[in-house]
Formats: structure tokens, C-alpha cells, sequence
């Protein structure tokens, strides 16, 4: 029988086992972390298990020097002394290295404790925002500059089991090159375990604790520089383009770290965007390098290795498997953000337009609507410009970056032209938050008559919806399903929903006074976004729904998660881009999802109009182009039995090439029809799915036909769930409008009731009459078209 480390030891001196354990797991960790272990200092460590008590932790500290780099001296109540080991420390100027801290324990202490020092620590403020904690200001950078290394690292659980001596790893990562001091410490942390405390631990005991139960040092490291690797991107064309980048060893360590980024790289994604003729900076060593451009490409991976030479080059021709412009559909994100959720208030207020474009142009995509909302709003709203632009991609605050060691210059590329910005607001920290998150695109004027600040704005949506849509606006409800779930998840059902959040709740009453064009989700689960949307169609509105990210709130992984697809006649370009876009929402095709599927060329008959017209009722045929892309094999780890209507926090949906996981409800992976790579294509009237055509998605361009039957004036659609849903054609037969369920109207209705109950508290008393008004109003409209509608 072959022994393992632990079963040597104990066979011998009893009384060593544990320390030598420690010592050997250490060992074993750091090898697999990467460092260089001596094969023959196991065993030089198993052999210290018949040293005396007396000499072994001497001579255990002596055979682990090389590896040793700090030495804790923990005391009755925590660490009291911390020393460094021999000379400054080697390591690798914008890479890991691992290295064990020894603790002498000689009072048996069982602890917590924390390691920290150096550089930066990411903090949550305030609940809202979340960003690397600076203390500078945008005018300072010398904290930036102080700050050589991100972090000190420790492997595994801080705790002090009550051994003499035992050893941990811990690991750094160095941001410069050369040598470096910053200081170290060493805290204990929560409550005792040691039982001279116990429950009577005492208030005066955790503040002394505080004072006493810590120990520092100013860690001394040489860093040997990293080596600039100079790339080369391609797009399927042959075009230079910005792509999404995620570097990783093999451990699956991300490069550059994400820790002391600065924008535009994000320190809350794996990703960073480049160009062709930008650079990574990557210590020597073997890595996987994986680009894309979004969901339309397949994701490339590259072995990639670092030669301790110098200087690299890295060409990546990228893979798309599709690009929906060349049948004339231009995709867009309306809902993105340069402040707030995940990107940091400090030291920049949010990011510039010349960060958000890159990164909209490294996920290809061709319109986006960067909202100013509650967090940095002021400084935020000086980006209003009234159109579109597209901006070059350059450094924002040139000083942080040279003081972050930041050395690369941004480069034009060839398909730059191909994405825009457009700044406008979203309605999210205002008074009138509660009753939804309006969403307002193609603004002339963001402030609101007689306000100055934001909570002089209305405390219900109908007049902001109203003010916006008179400059020509468009308006609608952002994260549609949020406060919407029902105890049903059927698609449409008929409970009431809570109204209890902030997606489309005032949607409701604002709809029958002509306001609220759209809903955007593509987020959530299905009931609850689409369910109000299938009842309003079907009592003959023609309110769209599209697909956004709510980068970086609801996702802060890419934009581009949910995505709007429009058809128009030439690209969409220049000041008035957004506005032709959303011209092309109102009249022309479109659909909406995750962009991993997609529909081109809906039409009746041949007749791709949105709005139709037909003498008499009968049979119509509904035809399109349909795309889907899945991998051959179900990603693993999946969920076999996946329910969508689920809230994203409970999901675990497999990405293909942005990153681990992905987030959303919405993923052409759940259509996935058992271990095939089929998936269904359904055709839809007045929300009821009236046939299904199976197609495999392997990314070719397929012809699905259905033959229908219309007995009356209807809507009808094309779906793909959870990953893609087109706008409905409106058709109306022998001039009569489109009724198509007298329950849809009821339904709306009843809502309107329940929304006054749960929202009119939060109006303010002086505008609350005419809410009242408006709500009522609102629901005569809806018991008329109950009145006229020709079925349940």
C-alpha cells in the first residue's frame, strides 16, 4: 500500500504530523498555482517527522526559504509581529506569484485573520454602486500611482487552527516593474474561537482587538517587466476592428488583473476591448486568448505564448457566423449606462462617451442609447448632445492612465463608423420611479420644464411620457417585467400582477392616453415581461417591445445581452442615426433577443407591411428567413429541466465565448430541444402559438412557412423562446380593428385598479387628483374595446 503524505508523518512522530501536513499541502498548493516546487523538498519534509519538538520548526523554516516570504507572530490575542524573509521578493511585473507566510502560534490561538495591503480593495456604496475604492479625485492621481500592486492574496480560508507553527499561501500581483515597498498587515478577525473568550467576548475586548490583534511590515519585491504584445484583429472581412478579449492561464487567472483597471477596461468583467495595433501587457508564460464581437460570431481561442524575449504579436482572424446587416437589420441596445450599478463613482463620476463606444463597437454593435439615470446623474447629463455621435476611442484622463502604467496608445479601425451613441435619459432615482423606469430615447431637451433638480420632477410618469413624446420622443418602460410575475406562467394569463417593482407598471394607464410606445426586457422571465404586451396587442395597441442589456445594472458582463434588430433602408449613421433607427421600429420589421437567433424578412403572403389590410377573413401564409447558432454539444455544467421564468440571480445559463456564464433568461440555449440542436420556430396569433417548425441551429439561413388561418382582425408574430421574438404584423379584416379578447381588456382593466392601490401613496397629494383622472380615463378606454371585442 502506497502512503500519502499525512500517513508518513503519522506513522513516526505524532506530535509533528500536523505541522508537517501544514507544511506539505502548502507546498502542494503552490505547484499548483504554478510556481516551482523542488520535487525532492517533499521529501526532505516528510523526513523531518523524527526531528525533536524542539528543533523541527527551525529546521522546516530553513528547507522552506525559498518560498518563505513573511513570518507571523501570532501572540494571546492575534498577530503581534510580521517580518519578511530574506531579500526583496522576485516577481513578474502584470502576473501572479505565490509565495507561503508561516505563522508561529505558540500560544495555541484558534482564529480568523485577513490578509491586506498594497492596493486597491473593491467596496460597495452605499448599496448602489459598486467601483474600485480611490480616494483621489479626478484632478489627483497620486493614490492611483501609489498603488503598485493590486493585491495580496490569500489561498484558502484565513484560520489559525491552534498548531505551533502552520503555513498558508498567499499571492500578489504586481502592476510595475522594478523595486517596490508597500506596506502589509495581518488582522484578526471576527470572534474568538480560542475559548478563553467565548460568548462573554465583550464589546471593550473586539475594540481592543482592533488596536492589538494586527501586525505590519513593508513588503520589499522586484518585479521583472512584462513584455508588450502588440495585436493584430481581424474582422471575417479582413477589417481592422476593436474586439472583446479575455486572456487567461491555465489556472484561469484573467489578464490584464482586474483589480486596478481603469477605464476602459472594467475591473467587473473578464473582457477588455482592442484594437488592431493596441497591446496587452502579459508576463512570460503560456495563455488562451479569446475574442468575439458578440453573439453574431462564433468565439475564437488562441494558444498564446509569451516568449521571455520580447516583444510579441498576436493576429486573431475572427469568426462570424452571421451578420444581419447584409439582409438590411441593424441591431441596437437602448438601455446601457456610463454611470452607476457596476462602473465606479470614483475617480471619474461613470465613464466617458469615448469608453462607451469602445466597448459598443467590441460587441458590434451598431446603434446604442447610453441613459443618464439617479447615480452621477449631474455630471453625466454634460454628454447630452440632442444626436448621435461616434466618438474616437480614446483614453479618458490621461493622467490616471499614466499613473495606472498604462502605456498604450488607442488606434482607429476600419469599422468604427459602424457603431454610434446616442445620450438620453432614463427615468431611475426621480420621483416617479416607482410606477417604472421610463426609458426616453431621442430627446431634444433632457430637463424637464420648471426643474432644476431631480426631485422637483413629476411623481407619476404620464407627464414625463407626455413632455418627451411632444419634442418626438420615444418612449417606454425599462426592465419590463420587474414588479410583473405572477403565481402563473403562462403566456398570456390572466392574475393580476403585484405591480410591486420598477419594470412596466404604469404601462398600463399610460398606454391608453397614446404614451408609451415600447417595453424593453429580453432580461427576465417571459410571463412576466410579455404577458401585459401580448393583453395590450390583443386589445388592438400597437405597443413594441424590444430587447436591451441595462448594462451594467441587471448584467454588467457586455452590452449587447438583449439586442433590438431593425430593418432600414442603409445603415444607420451620422447626427440623426438613432432617430432612423427608431423610424424603422415604428413602420418597418424588427425583432428582438438575445442575438444568438434571428428572422429575417417576415411577411403574409409576401407582404412584409407591418400594418395590412384584407377584405375578408381566410387563409394567409406566414414566411421569414430564420437563423440560430448552438454548439453541437449542450454546454456543461447545464440545468436539464430549465424554467425561464426564473429571476437571473437563480440562473446558471452557459455562454459562448463572453464569459463563464451568462446572466439572462433569455438564451437561445434554453430552446435546445433535448441533447439535439433543435430548436422550435412558432407561429403566434393574438398570443397563442398556432404552429411550430423545427429547425437545426447550426447557423445557416433556413426558410420556415406556415399556413394560417385568420377568422378575424389579428396580430401575428414569429418566436423563438427564450431567445427570439419578432414585432407583431397587424393585420385588420373587412376594416374592422383588432379585438382579439374581450378577457385581454378586462384583465387591463382590473390592473388599473390594482395599480392605484399599490401605487397612488407614492404621488404626491398635489398631483394625485389628476392621476386619478388619467387612471380613470384609462379604463374607460379599456371597457370600451372590452365592449367591442368579438371574443373572450
Amino acid at each position: 500500500m502506497t502512503l500519502d503524505h499525512t500517513d508518513q508523518l503519522a506513522t513516526t512522530n505524532p506530535a509533528a504530523q500536523p505541522i508537517l501536513s501544514s507544511a506539505t499541502r502548502a507546498l502542494d498548493r503552490l505547484a499548483e498555482l504554478g510556481e516551482p516546487v523542488d520535487p525532492t523538498l517533499r521529501e526532505a519534509v516528510s523526513a523531518l517527522a523524527d526531528r525533536p519538538d524542539a528543533d523541527l520548526a527551525d529546521e522546516l523554516r530553513r528547507l522552506l526559504a525559498p518560498h518563505l516570504l513573511l513570518e507571523l507572530t501570532v501572540g494571546r490575542h492575534g498577530p503581534e509581529t510580521l517580518v519578511q524573509h530574506g531579500d526583496p521578493a522576485r516577481v513578474v511585473q502584470g502576473g501572479w506569484n505565490s509565495f507561503l507566510l508561516c505563522a508561529v502560534n505558540p500560544g495555541g490561538l484558534e482564529a480568523a485573520f485577513s490578509v491586506s495591503g498594497g492596493g486597491s480593495d473593491v467596496t460597495r456604496a452605499g448599496g448602489m454602486v459598486t467601483r474600485p475604492y480611490l480616494p483621489d479625485r479626478i484632478e489627483h492621481a497620486a493614490t492611483i500611482r501609489d498603488k503598485w500592486w493590486y493585491e495580496l492574496k490569500l489561498d484558502g480560508p484565513g484560520t489559525l487552527t491552534g498548531r505551533e507553527l502552520e503555513f498558508f499561501v498567499i499571492s500578489l500581483y504586481s502592476r510595475d516593474a522594478g523595486r517596490r515597498a508597500a506596506p502589509i498587515s495581518v488582522s484578526r478577525t471576527g470572534r474568538p474561537t480560542d475559548g478563553n473568550a467565548g460568548d462573554s467576548w465583550t464589546q471593550t475586548q473586539r475594540r481592543r482587538l482592533s488596536t492589538v490583534g494586527s501586525a505590519s511590515v513593508d513588503l520589499e519585491l522586484d518585479a521583472a517587466p512584462a513584455h508588450d504584445v502588440v495585436l493584430d484583429l481581424r474582422d471575417a472581412d479582413g477589417r481592422t476592428c476593436v474586439a472583446s478579449i479575455i486572456t487567461k492561464d491555465d489556472l484561469g487567472r484573467v489578464y490584464p488583473s482586474r483589480g486596478l483597471r481603469l477605464a476602459p477596461d472594467m475591473f467587473f468583467q473578464d473582457q477588455v476591448y482592442r484594437s488592431t495595433g493596441e497591446i496587452l501587457r502579459l508576463p512570460a508564460g503560456e495563455y488562451a486568448v479569446t475574442a468575439w464581437r458578440g453573439p453574431e460570431y462564433r468565439p475564437v481561442t488562441t494558444r498564446f505564448t509569451v516568449d521571455p524575449a520580447g516583444p510579441a504579436q498576436l493576429s486573431v482572424q475572427l469568426d462570424r457566423w452571421i451578420d444581419p446587416s447584409t439582409r438590411g437589420y441593424y441591431s441596437g441596445d437602448p438601455h446601457i449606462h456610463g454611470g452607476g450599478c457596476s462602473h465606479y463613482s470614483q475617480p471619474t463620476e461613470g465613464v466617458s462617451p469615448e469608453t462607451m463606444i469602445r466597448h459598443a463597437r467590441g460587441e458590434a454593435i451598431w446603434v446604442s442609447s447610453v441613459l443618464t439615470w439617479g447615480p452621477c446623474y449631474y455630471y453625466q447629463k454634460q454628454f447630452f448632445t440632442g444626436r448621435s455621435i461616434s466618438p474616437p476611442a480614446i483614453l479618458e484622463h490621461p493622467s490616471h492612465q499614466e499613473a495606472n502604467g498604462v502605456t498604450w496608445q488607442p488606434q482607429p479601425t476600419q469599422t468604427d463608423g459602424e457603431s454610434v451613441l446616442r445620450y438620453d435619459v432614463e427615468i431611475s432615482g426621480f420621483p416617479s420611479s416607482h410606477s417604472g423606469h421610463l426609458i426616453l430615447l431621442g430627446l431634444t431637451d433632457q430637463d424637464y420644464p420648471g426643474t432644476s433638480v431631480l426631485e422637483d420632477w413629476p411623481s407619476w410618469n404620464l407627464p414625463i411620457h407626455q413632455w418627451a413624446q411632444a419634442q418626438g420622443a420615444f418612449t417606454g418602460f425599462a426592465h419590463c417585467g420587474l414588479g410583473m410575475a405572477t403565481p402563473s406562467r403562462d403566456l398570456p394569463n390572466f392574475d393580476l400582477p403585484p405591480f410591486s417593482s420598477i419594470g412596466s407598471n404604469e404601462l398600463v394607464v399610460d398606454v391608453p392616453h397614446g404614451a408609451a410606445d415600447f417595453i424593453a426586457g429580453a432580461e427576465f422571465g417571459l410571463a412576466a415581461e410579455m404577458n401585459v404586451w401580448y393583453h395590450l396587442l390583443n386589445t388592438g395597441f400597437r405597443t413594441l417591445m424590444l430587447g436591451e442589456t441595462d448594462f451594467p445594472c441587471v448584467s454588467d458582463e457586455r452590452p449587447g445581452i438583449g439586442r433590438t434588430y431593425v430593418s432600414l433602408p442603409e445603415p444607420p449613421a451620422g447626427d440623426r442615426a438613432l432617430e432612423a433607427w427608431i423610424d424603422g421600429l415604428r413602420t418597418r420589421s424588427s425583432y428582438f433577443g438575445d442575438g444568438r437567433s434571428h428572422a429575417f424578412d417576415v411577411a403574409l403572403d409576401g407582404d412584409q407591411s407591418r400594418e395590412q389590410r384584407r377584405a375578408a377573413a381566410g387563409p394567409v401564409r406566414l414566411t421569414a428567413t430564420v437563423a440560430a447558432l448552438l454548439p453541437e454539444q449542450r454546454p456543461e455544467p447545464s440545468v436539464p429541466d430549465f424554467d425561464y421564468d426564473l429571476a437571473p440571480a437563480e440562473l446558471t445559463v452557459p455562454s459562448d465565448g463572453s464569459s463563464d456564464w451568462d446572466a439572462s433568461a433569455w438564451h437561445l440555449e434554453w430552446a435546445r430541444i433535448g441533447d439535439t440542436r433543435t430548436v422550435a420556430v412558432e407561429a403566434v396569433v393574438n398570443g397563442q402559438a398556432v404552429a411550430r417548425q423545427e429547425i437545426v441551429a447550426d447557423g445557416s439561413e433556413q426558410e420556415v412557412s406556415f399556413d394560417l388561418d385568420l377568422e378575424r382582425s389579428s396580430w401575428v408574430a414569429l418566436r423563438l423562446l427564450p431567445s427570439l421574438h419578432t414585432s407583431p404584423v397587424f393585420v385588420e379584416i373587412g376594416g374592422r380593428p383588432i379585438r382579439a379578447s374581450r378577457r385581454s381588456a378586462q384583465w387591463l382593466h382590473d390592473c388599473v385598479d390594482q395599480l392605484w392601490e399599490v401605487k397612488h401613496g407614492f404621488i404626491r397629494p398635489a398631483e394625485r387628483p389628476a392621476a386619478r383622472f388619467a387612471y380613470d380615463q384609462a379604463q374607460a378606454v379599456y371597457a370600451a374595446r372590452r365592449d367591442e371585442s368579438e371574443v373572450d
